[in-house]
């Protein structure tokens, strides 16, 4: 069986807009890839309200950060294939960062992944697909979340990490899918992903899982 972990923010949680709460796992894109893959494939749930890269926010907690997490969490899910959808809540206003800094966080997560992987769990040829998150949705001055973003920004900058993403990827050694070409927020709140958006999500990832696992 091959084990596949989901790391991600609200949007591989299942946040529903409409509700607050989370859609359940007839909806969720990770629930749908399991489904979609079979028994041959374990998927596992690592997504988080509100999760960073790489930044610290004292508002929700201190308990956002990504970076802190995911060494643990490798080590006790063992995966086969890494999965990392993340950057959007590293777009908030608060942490002023321009999209090339955000893709600049994940090299530093890919290299402590990269490294923690090698040297100290004895598993380097886990494998990492980075995806470039779905953007942010127009007009996003109406959104619930808008007052957390600098709105004359956002939409761009969140379309913009995917060419920073690819190159990240490139340079690392890791696996691409740019689901802003084909992915975007709902009109609810034009941050989270609507019902057809988990499941075009679970489509375009199934569709890297066989290539990657083929090869």
């Amino acid at each position: 069986m091959i084990r596949i972990v989901c790391f991600g923010d609200s949007n591989t949680y299942g946040f529903n807009p409409q509700t607050g709460g989370r859609y359940d796992e007839s909806i969720r894109w990770p629930m749908r890839l399991q489904e979609s893959l079979g028994d041959d494939y374990e998927v596992i749930e690592e997504g988080q309200n509100g999760r960073t890269i790489a930044c610290d926010d004292p508002w929700e907690g201190g308990t956002k950060c990504g970076m802190d997490y995911v060494l643990p969490m490798l080590e006790t899910k063992r995966p086969d294939l890494l999965i990392i959808m993340l950057g959007s809540n590293d777009l908030k206003a608060k942490f002023a960062l321009p999209a090339a800094d955000i893709a600049g966080s994940l090299i530093t997560m890919i290299m402590k992944i990269k490294g923690h992987c090698e040297h100290y769990l004895g598993c380097p040829d886990m494998k990492i697909l980075i995806v470039a998150p779905p953007a942010l949705s127009e007009p996003f001055k109406e959104s619930c979340f808008s007052i957390f973003f600098d709105i004359d920004t956002a939409v761009d900058k969140s379309k913009e990490l995917a060419k920073w993403y690819e190159l990240v990827a490139k340079q690392h050694g890791c696996y691409f899918l740019n689901a802003t070409e084909s992915v975007s927020a709902g009109m609810i709140d034009h941050l989270h992903l609507a019902p057809e958006g988990h499941a075009k999500m679970a489509e375009l990832v199934k569709d890297s899982i066989v290539q990657i696992f083929e090869k």
